[in-house]
């Protein structure tokens, strides 16, 4: 089980305005103003001096925050003989910082307390709510995002209320990075893209660039790499600019993870060597070691053992000077895999046993069941199956015990979320127990099997235990199992689940296409009631163009939907295939499949139902083009009945920003004639091959859908039927009581369909 870098690889690296801070820019070269103060001190009273050794301190923040932390404890102790609150505060402001530079969060989260505390004693508004923002910081960097939230929003409010415009980008640009975190992706882009305008209005580049950064994340998360891609090369530019060699290293490491996911592994790895080179530069070797395990990441995908084997192990060589122990354990256990990849389980066993004392010492369960999993892989090509089961029951323990942890955050960040009146109780679904636990070999059974091979080996039938036994070991190693189903390829994923290819091990030749909770949301309940409501709304269709659904449970508080499997296209893939072919999509194909869609989404539309996610990538195409091709309508995750309460916070955005009708842009409640809009949008893009909203920035894509009307259909082809191209027109009217009801919608594809046949 290989494991990215803890630290910057999972493109959630982000620049942190120096506004929340409160802090002036760190002087590139310092040594005049640190000589300046240095005598200054020297002569200065006891009045002066805190103040003098504050800003000498602030010099050593980011370079040496062990002296800024000597300097903010004398200058405290100085402050606090006089009586001087006004240098206490500022103290302590700077000990947080310190604090929070060498990773010890709790106490700068005490310091910075302190400081907002003092300050606002004295009316100092300015700086207490800056230090508030500080303690956000602190709180995220816990992995207490909930609480970071709540904290940051209470400092927009107080930045509004002040009017200090800097102060409110640098809060929605945190706010953005948090909701981004904690899987909330319409919440985030809603506070980037008012960031970035603020930005762009004060024309601060630091900041535009910092947001189109945090834009790309969201993008990522999303898995369109494509669009990342763009936003982080924006910022890349601007941060080259402003020579902010942070900024570029981040980003050239965001970047090789685009191309890294969408197996571009030359375009990824000069990425990835670039950022290297940037570390060096900065003279940062714990910044090279991210860089390299995506390296080795890379190199291990491509069959080239080697050269994976020499990134990791200088990657572990760094974490391991610099003392990242979990970063260092992770590193270990990637090398020992690539051993193993390389059937040389002895040499993989001193690496693996190594990481396995580090992750016992720190307590990672996230580092120890990957252990667990690969020693057991390790024994097991040693022969040794009585040590491979012993890991086997041991990764089952720290993963049980990781689930627990894990559900303990989220239920003390869903406390610091939510009033106990907005608790749901949890959710009670209809699961085959007997089948299940049949399948599940518990750990007696897995020791009965263990002296059954023993007794087995005695009697002369080792060969077909072993098998059996090996068997077992890679289908707990791939993780393949999820109720009554066996896991294959992914094959697809979106911000509320993963869907995987799978087989109903109860009804042998049955391939299904079975949708998990993301593991982020599995805790999460208003998550859950959303992945719930999906399997509910599923279930009450019945209508050949929307996905069917067979069964629906959980498994190890992971919740799944089991959905006809579809061998086909998405209808983006269909539109961009004919698009780079420079070619046409057929007007009779085209009606074909918008009359399938129509009907399909006038049905639900009468069941009470709002899709409020229409677009091409959410349209399955299969059969053979002409008559046998059939649409189906996926993807009910963000669908609601009009029976259901919201689940959105007030002004959420849910949807695909491209397809919203304008309505839902200003926040109104989604109607049929939202879906309408959505729909007439991809009608559109079945035609021209373009998007009606062509813009690629999200503030000018959101104004073009508020105010500016498309350039009809028609103008990209001569052969479009005048209605056809009227009708499309009405569906992405502005004003929703101007579109074309369902009846009506039918009513004018039938007749054009006639019409073409």
């Amino acid at each position: 089980m290989s494991m990215r870098s803890f630290s910057l690889s999972v493109l959630l690296v982000v620049v942190i305005p120096l506004v929340a801070a409160g802090l002036p820019t760190q002087p590139d070269e310092p040594d005049t103003r640190f000589a300046e103060l240095t005598q200054q001190i020297e002569n200065a009273d006891a009045e002066e001096k805190p103040s003098l050794l504050i800003e000498l301190g602030r010099l050593f923040r980011k370079q040496n925050p062990v002296r800024a932390l000597e300097l903010a404890n004398e200058a405290l102790t100085l402050a606090t003989e006089h009586d001087n609150r006004s240098a206490a505060a500022d103290a302590h402001n700077l000990e947080g910082f310190a604090y929070l530079s060498m990773d010890r969060y709790e106490d700068g989260l005490a310091a910075m307390r302190e400081a907002e505390k003092l300050y606002r004693e004295l009316g100092n508004e300015s700086m207490a709510t800056r230090s508030l923002g500080s303690q956000a910081m602190a709180l995220s960097s816990m992995g207490e995002l909930w609480p970071a939230i709540e904290v940051v929003e209470r400092v927009l409010d107080d930045f509004r209320e002040m009017g200090d415009e800097k102060g409110v980008a640098a809060a929605t640009n945190n706010l953005g990075i948090y909701y981004e975190r904690v899987g909330e992706y319409e919440q985030a882009l809603r506070y980037n893209l008012e960031s970035l305008e603020i930005e762009r209005s004060l024309g601060r580049t630091i900041g535009i660039a910092n947001n189109l950064n945090s834009i790309g994340n969201i993008h990522s998360r999303l898995e369109d790499h494509d669009q990342a891609r763009g936003y982080y090369s924006q910022a890349l530019e601007l941060f080259e600019e402003l020579d902010e060699a942070y900024g570029v290293l981040q980003c050239l490491n965001n970047l090789g993870n685009t191309y890294e996911k969408q197996d571009l592994d030359e375009r990824a790895l000069e990425y990835f060597e670039r950022a290297i080179e940037v570390a060096r530069r900065l003279d940062r070797p714990s910044l090279e070691a991210n860089p390299l395990t995506n390296m080795g990441i890379v190199h291990k995908k491509r069959g080239d053992f080697e050269r994976a084997l020499d990134a990791y192990e200088k990657a572990a060589e760094i974490t391991e000077q610099t003392g990242e122990l979990a970063d260092f354990a992770v590193n270990l256990q990637n090398i020992g895999e690539i051993y193993l990849l390389m059937e040389r389980p002895s040499e993989a066993l001193v690496y693996l046993e190594k990481a396995e004392s580090i992750a016992v010492e720190t307590g990672s369960y996230a580092v120890q069941d990957g252990t667990f999993l690969n020693l057991a892989e390790a024994h097991a090509q040693l022969g040794d199956y009585r040590s491979a089961h012993g890991y086997l029951i041991r990764y089952n323990d720290a993963r049980d015990a990781g689930l627990d942890e894990e559900k303990r955050r989220t239920v003390t960040e869903l406390q610091a979320r939510y009033d106990a009146d907005r608790r749901r109780e949890q959710i009670e679904l209809l699961t085959k127990d007997i089948e299940i636990q049949k399948l599940q070999l518990s750990r007696t059974r897995l020791t009965a099997f263990l002296l059954m091979a023993v007794a087995a080996l005695v009697i002369g039938a080792a060969v077909l235990l072993l098998r059996r036994y090996r068997s077992l070991l890679a289908f707990w190693k791939k993780k393949v199992f999820i109720g009554p189903y066996r896991v294959g390829d992914e094959i697809s994923t979106g911000g509320m689940g993963v869907v995987y290819q799978a087989t109903n091990v109860l009804e042998p030749g049955r391939t299904v296409a079975l949708k998990v909770i993301r593991d982020e949301h599995a805790g999460d309940a208003t998550q859950r009631q959303r992945f719930v409501n999906e399997g509910q709304i599923i279930d009450s269709i019945n209508h050949p163009n929307i996905v069917t659904v067979f069964d629906r449970g959980e498994h190890n508080e992971r919740l799944y939907i089991a959905m006809e499997y579809l061998a086909g296209r998405t209808l983006a893939e269909v539109v961009a295939e004919t698009a780079d072919r420079g070619e046409a999509i057929t007007e009779p194909r085209c009606l074909r499949i918008m009359n399938q869609l129509a009907d399909a989404v006038t049905s639900i539309h009468a069941m009470g139902i709002v899709h409020r996610d229409i677009k091409p990538n959410n349209v399955i195409v299969t059969g053979s083009e002409g008559v046998g091709e059939v649409v189906k309508l996926l993807d009910f995750g963000t669908a609601k009945l009009d029976t259901m309460t919201t689940l959105t916070a007030a002004g959420e955005l849910v949807g695909t920003v491209s397809y919203l009708a304008p309505e839902r842009i200003r926040h109104q409640e989604p109607t049929a004639a939202s879906d309408v809009f959505s729909l007439g949008v991809v009608f559109y893009e079945l035609l021209a091959l373009e998007k009606p909203f062509p813009a690629e920035d999200p503030v000018v894509l959101l104004r073009q859908l508020l105010d500016a009307e498309p350039v009809e259909p028609a103008n990209f082809r001569s052969d479009l039927t005048g209605e056809l191209n009227e009708l499309v027109m009405a569906m992405l009217h502005k004003d929703a009581h101007r579109r074309p009801d369902g009846e009506e919608l039918m009513h004018r594809l039938t007749r054009l369909n006639a019409e073409v046949a």
